[in-house]
């Protein structure tokens, strides 16, 4: 017997279990992305792969942030955020960024070269793409903030193999 349309709307709104959703999310592959912050709330790095372009007029970005991470809150206290896209050799980084040695902020910062761009974040000198920006808007979803930025300032290298995260490692993308 098939299930009438009221139980067919009943079990299309049940709670869809966090293993499922996290596995289903695992399976879309995504650019790596350490996000950096400089400012009173001090400076701060984290790796993230919630990230995308929002429109061009005005120029901006937005970020995902668990609002529980340190970086969230330093990038609402400095109002601006710097987007460096890494490159295929940059895995150590990424894993330093995400906090899998254990390294204090300060030291996570000496795994790569970093210049200052508009805003004072650090972007790596070595990252396919650094996109400086200063917070615009901040929205809570769930655990999370969607913080959108406008960009001040970007720096970009030449077309070559990006990191990509996808079904719980590490791959290469010619962008």
């Amino acid at each position: 017997m098939s299930p009438t349309s009221s139980e067919s709307e009943e079990q299309d709104r049940l709670p869809l279990e966090t293993a499922i959703f996290r596995e289903a999310m695992s399976r879309i592959a995504a650019a790596v992305h350490v996000v950096t912050t400089d400012g009173p709330g001090g400076r701060m790095g984290a790796t993230v792969s919630a990230a995308c372009s929002v429109s061009d007029e005005p120029a901006s970005i937005l970020i995902c942030l668990n609002r529980k991470t340190r970086i969230h809150g330093a990038v609402l206290e400095n109002r601006c955020f710097c987007l460096n896209t890494l490159s295929d050799d940059h895995e150590e980084i990424s894993d330093t960024f995400a906090g899998r040695d254990k390294l204090d902020m300060p030291q996570r910062f000496e795994k790569g070269d970093w210049t200052s761009l508009a805003t004072g974040c650090p972007a790596l000198d070595s990252a396919r793409l650094s996109v400086d920006c200063e917070v615009y808007s901040v929205t809570e979803m769930g655990t999370h903030s969607i913080i959108v930025g406008t960009v001040t300032d970007l720096r970009m290298t030449d077309p070559g193999k990006s990191l990509l995260y996808v079904r719980r490692g590490y791959k290469s993308l010619d962008t």
